[in-house]
């Protein structure tokens, strides 16, 4: 064994010096539902459980908004942040966010790296996933000077496959290095992404009154010629410091983005909602090039003892972003009319490009906070940004540019009080400059970034403390401009929208076996401005859904040593698809509500001296099928029933 661990560390060196990043911690532990602290979204590995993610808070996507952090540190995402380099993102909102610097209106994604390695070893793990994809991946621990040097890395591929038969191959390879001297931590990393193939996931655009037939299972309605290719990196360094006993500084500087070496949409228009009948658009785009350089630094200063405790923070944080989009080929790809669910080969165009419209978006933030805690009574976390935005686009064909700026305030301000030493609650509100997303394939502006806008979130909530868990319900709402398609087919601002709700959260262990995680969101979204009151959209946002409900749990057995059958059910309630209203009364056409279960096992064991897991899913047992809406009027199908085996070791 001692043999095997040295052939192994050496393998992994030589990989992780000529490769870039992977997980860090032990792949056989990872178990989300027992890791999380709330139901409200926590992703460990592969697996991710409660009802948040980083692209769906509160009905809002955090992700889209620039509500990214590393280690605390702001980073503006463009590209895939390598889960070889997270130990776990969690979803920050409600009491997860009240002591959190300059938290922010829709919520934190916060991204925990993976710490210093304190053993020599190696994880790997493969998976074999819907519809007989597979994962695999490895990674890397090597301390080179105990305390002081330390390196992790690895590498992954994923050849994904979904239920409208749309595939896809990439794989990464990612490197940190951690250097720690004196009383700082200095760490670099790279990602390297590359996505030689996928296919375009074709969409539906619907003018009508009903929902189309789905299509088989598998089966795919593109382009078997049309191979989408994209290169991915993520780059950057993270500073921790204490320079005193009382002063601390945090900082970060990260540059992530990618080329889109060739992209393509396939695009089905029912016009014939009884018959299926479609006219089927293909459009293509030339190399696009999107990036952005973003970064925070932090000063901290903490002082007070016994019962009052206080942290003064102050800084600064700026991105530069630049987006490619346009030089669409329209022309050379209107291939008619056919029934939408079956098969349309089409000979493959000569593509003719036009020149690329060019985004920039700059903007910075000075930032002054502070934290104040009194044991046994509360806290206060008061934040002020003086931020600035600039925004240039210059169109490709024509040259014209034009110009937006903002020069603003902004802030956020919780109050929380522990009524007793089990029972607390909170009060807050925040006002942030956020991201608007790109616009989506079928608008004649795909692929442009949106203009940033103002959001407002006011929120307040209540949590109890029991041996074992915690239950906590919020209150929330949150205003903000509504994105959607005008009448000329762009996609831009039509109105405002407020998403106003209760959430809930029950998270713990019940017994010896048993590890439970319980979320529900009831929220009622709605959208106003002009254009809603000359009754040309809804009062309903598009994908936008008034409830949601999660259950997850553990139960471990005595067989074979601790077998967990786990399981999860999820709901959603309907969805607004259409955007006009069909009628006088208002009503707009929905996506009907959905329930899923997924139903797995799990177990931990050894191979000699190594440590393993084994984890079996059946997701959505009763093959429930339903619509994602990726925007007003248009959707492609959701996965349907499959199943999962992983398998994970670390020697």
């Amino acid at each position: 064994m001692r043999a095997l661990r040295h052939a192994c560390s050496t393998a992994s060196v030589i990989a992780a010096l000529s490769l870039p990043g992977v997980a860090m911690a032990q792949r056989a532990g990872d178990n989300a539902v027992n890791n999380a602290e709330d139901a409200f979204g926590t992703s460990v590995g592969l697996e991710s459980t409660g009802i948040y993610t980083e692209n769906d808070t509160r009905g809002f996507s955090p992700k889209k908004a620039g509500n990214v952090r590393i280690d605390g540190i702001y980073f503006d995402q463009v590209s895939v942040l390598s889960g070889r380099l997270r130990e776990s993102t969690a979803i920050r909102v409600g009491f997860a966010a009240e002591d959190y610097p300059f938290n922010a209106p829709t919520g934190i994604v916060d991204n925990k790296f993976k710490p210093f390695p304190k053993e020599t070893g190696l994880s790997v793990g493969f998976n074999r996933n819907a519809y007989w994809g597979s994962i695999g991946d490895f990674d890397v621990r090597l301390p080179i000077v105990k305390d002081h040097i330390g390196l992790t890395g690895g590498m992954a591929y994923a050849d994904s496959r979904m239920a409208d038969g749309v595939t896809s191959f990439s794989w990464g390879v990612s490197v940190r290095p951690i250097f720690r001297f004196a009383r700082t931590e200095v760490s670099p990393f790279i990602h390297f992404g590359w996505f030689p193939r996928g296919r375009p996931q074709p969409l539906v655009v619907l003018n009508g009154d009903r929902l189309p037939v789905m299509p088989p299972l598998r089966r795919y309605l593109g382009q078997e010629w049309a191979n989408a290719g994209f290169q991915n990196t993520t780059r950057g360094v993270t500073i921790k410091s204490a320079l005193s006993n009382k002063l601390s500084l945090r900082g970060g500087i990260f540059r992530s983005g990618g080329k889109r070496l060739r992209s393509f949409s396939d695009i089905f228009t029912i016009t014939d909602q009884a018959t299926g009948l479609a006219n089927h658009r293909f459009f293509a785009d030339p190399e696009q090039d999107v990036h952005s350089t973003s970064g925070e630094a932090q000063l901290a200063l903490r002082f007070g003892k016994g019962l009052w405790q206080h942290r003064i923070v102050a800084g600064y944080r700026a991105r530069n972003r630049y987006t490619e989009s346009g030089g669409t080929d329209f022309g050379r790809s209107n291939f008619g009319q056919v029934i939408y669910g079956e098969r349309d080969p089409e000979p493959q165009p000569d593509f003719e490009f036009g020149p690329v419209n060019a985004g920039r978006v700059r903007q910075a933030s000075l930032l002054l906070g502070y934290v104040g805690k009194l044991k046994d009574v509360g806290l206060i976390n008061l934040g002020l940004q003086r931020a600035r935005y600039r925004a240039t686009f210059r169109d490709g064909r024509s040259g014209a540019q034009n110009m937006s700026r903002d020069d603003l305030w902004l802030y956020n301000a919780t109050i929380g009080v522990d009524l007793t030493p089990r029972l607390a609650l909170y009060a807050g509100t925040q006002k942030g400059l956020e991201d608007s997303g790109t616009a989506p394939d079928n608008a004649v502006n795909r692929g442009e970034q949106l203009a940033a806008t103002r959001a407002t979130q006011y929120e307040g909530g209540l949590r109890w403390k029991f041996r074992g868990g915690q239950l906590a319900v919020n209150l929330f709402q949150i205003t903000k401009p509504y994105f959607s398609f005008d009448a000329a087919r762009v996609f831009t601002q039509v109105g405002n929208v407020r998403h106003r709700g209760v959430e809930a959260s029950l998270s713990g262990q019940f017994g010896k076996r048993l590890n439970l995680l319980a979320g529900a969101l009831a929220m009622q979204p709605r959208v106003s401005g002009p254009a809603f009151d000359q009754g040309l959209i809804g009062k309903l946002p598009a994908g936008t859904p008034a409830m949601h409900l999660r259950i997850d749990a553990n139960y471990r057995t005595d067989l074979f040593g601790g077998l967990t059958p786990t399981a999860s059910l999820s709901y959603h309630s309907a969805r607004a698809l259409g955007e006009r209203p069909l009628d006088a009364s208002g009503r707009q056409l929905m996506v009907p509500g959905y329930t899923t279960l997924d139903l797995g096992l799990r177990q931990q064991f050894k191979m000699g001296n190594v440590p393993a897991s084994f984890r079996f899913v059946l997701s959505n047992v009763f093959d429930t099928a339903t619509w994602k809406i990726v925007a007003a009027n248009t959707l492609h199908p959701e996965d349907r029933r499959r199943f999962s085996l992983s398998l994970a070791a670390d020697f």
